[in-house]
């Protein structure tokens, strides 16, 4: 019996290490209610950024564990609901290997009727912080998003 603990350990260690096992503990740290705490914009060949946190101020974003997230527009003051997905890409270089993780989100906008989505790339994904960078044709947008307990 003490073999089978043991071995059983030995299983949940080695399948921790594995890809799949990093995605999904990152998907984990993901799940809960988050707001915006700092939002940037900067574009291309620019010397500074631009703060856009008055656009998202009061802003949040609810990931649930099935995929399912709601977006709250606070100057709406309305919900949108949408769906979310985080992948792991792996890239081998010269130099090494990287792991860049993407946080897709798409949402239904019932007030104009269209879809509104956010790509973006998980530069960290803590316990209490979440650090995205997502890039349109002229830029760089910078989300820092802080959880709520």
């Amino acid at each position: 019996m003490k073999q089978l603990v043991y071995f059983g350990i030995l299983i949940l260690f080695l399948s921790s290490c594995t890809e799949r096992g990093r995605l999904e503990r990152r998907a984990d740290r993901i799940e809960g209610k988050w707001y915006f705490d700092r939002a940037f914009y900067k574009e291309d060949n620019a010397l500074f950024r631009n703060n856009l946190m008055e656009d998202y101020r009061g802003d949040q974003i609810i990931f649930h564990e099935d995929g399912f997230a709601e977006y709250y527009d606070a100057s709406l003051d309305a919900y949108f609901g949408g769906d979310w997905i985080l992948t792991l890409h792996k890239y081998n270089y010269h130099d090494g290997s990287e792991r860049i993780y993407t946080l897709d989100m798409e949402f239904y906008d019932y007030i104009h009727r269209d879809r509104f989505s956010i790509y973006s790339d998980a530069v960290k994904i803590g316990i209490n912080n979440l650090n995205l960078e997502s890039y349109d044709d002229f830029g760089t947008y910078t989300f820092k998003l802080n959880k709520i307990d």
